[in-house]
């Protein structure tokens, strides 16, 4: 993998798993809120602002990666075609749109505030964020008011609800002190919220990733006889090793979360382990980006003949 290869999928990951915060954390709050319990509110500044400039680091780096790709250049020769990339082309004004979006949310974070006006303002710039995400990848190949660019874009927001919300229990919320500060009560609130909404995640997930999938796969086949559909395969193994742990928290472990403070700790763990199942999603699905769906090459032989 040369360096232009590995900018595309390590910024990819890296602005997916900042969304990814980011959003799990507008959710949190939510929760935190209804459970009875906001003080954890400024805590949370300082990862959503670092997530928040991580991403917009990440936009940045995958714009000169796609000059880079776009030229057929190494990454120096591509510095000089960076501005010209951005401005005159649609791929790079969504790029763009996609760092203003973050650098809104550094912005919203850094000033602080826990009102309706704040959750609303922060909502739609993860909301913008999500849907450009969507046109910038093959989703958007057909134009932009279309019905597999909303799937796209809903299947960006899911993956952010369900890595985020994990993420941010598992390494923020749950802290034993965070835990005794909330107390047993809103502590369960919490974790029932949280399963509540993954679940729903995972559900819009599965939906519009057979359906997208299918759009790019187009047969069976091509699930084993193309490098598209392996890595496809791979990131869906990933993702039920993912479920399957989430299963195991929602039947298993949240019970045991109502009885001691043993059992929050136990789902804790379950949640850091999910994260990095997640992450390697998040890795797949950025190498899925790069690659050319089948069913695109299909056409293009056709169109041939």
């Amino acid at each position: 993998m040369d360096a232009v290869a590995l900018l595309q999928l390590g910024s990819a990951v890296l602005v997916d798993a900042g969304f990814a915060w980011l959003l799990g954390s507008w959710c949190a709050r939510r929760w935190l809120r209804a459970s009875g319990a906001d003080d954890c509110e400024p805590a949370l500044r300082s990862p959503d602002r670092a997530a928040a400039g991580l991403a917009v680091l990440g936009s940045v780096a995958a714009l000169l990666a796609a000059t880079a790709v776009m030229g057929g250049l190494g990454l120096r020769q591509a510095l000089p075609l960076f501005w010209t990339m951005v401005s005159a082309t649609d791929y790079g004004r969504a790029g763009a749109v996609t760092v203003l979006a973050m650098l809104a949310l550094l912005l919203l974070r850094h000033a602080g505030g826990n009102g309706r006006g704040a959750d609303a303002a922060a909502a739609l710039a993860l909301a913008v964020f999500s849907v450009t995400r969507a046109s910038m990848g093959h989703a958007g190949e057909n134009g932009f008011w279309t019905f597999p660019l909303a799937a796209e874009a809903v299947h960006l927001a899911a993956i952010g609800v369900w890595t985020g919300a994990v993420m941010v229990s598992g390494w923020f919320v749950l802290d034993d002190a965070r835990v005794a500060a909330l107390g047993a009560h809103a502590s369960g609130r919490y974790l029932e919220r949280m399963s509540q909404a993954a679940m729903l995640a995972v559900a819009a997930i599965a939906g519009t990733g057979i359906y997208s999938g299918w759009q790019r796969v187009g047969t069976a086949q091509h699930l084993f006889n193309t490098a598209y559909g392996a890595t496809l395969l791979v990131k869906v193994a990933v993702v039920v090793a993912a479920v399957a742990l989430g299963g195991y928290n929602k039947f298993v472990g949240l019970p045991a979360a109502a009885r001691s403070p043993r059992g929050i700790r136990q789902v804790r763990a379950v949640l850091q382990v999910e994260t990095f199942l997640l992450l390697a999603a998040l890795a797949a699905a950025a190498v899925l980006t790069s690659q050319q769906p089948p069913s695109t090459m299909q056409d293009s032989l056709a169109a041939r003949f």
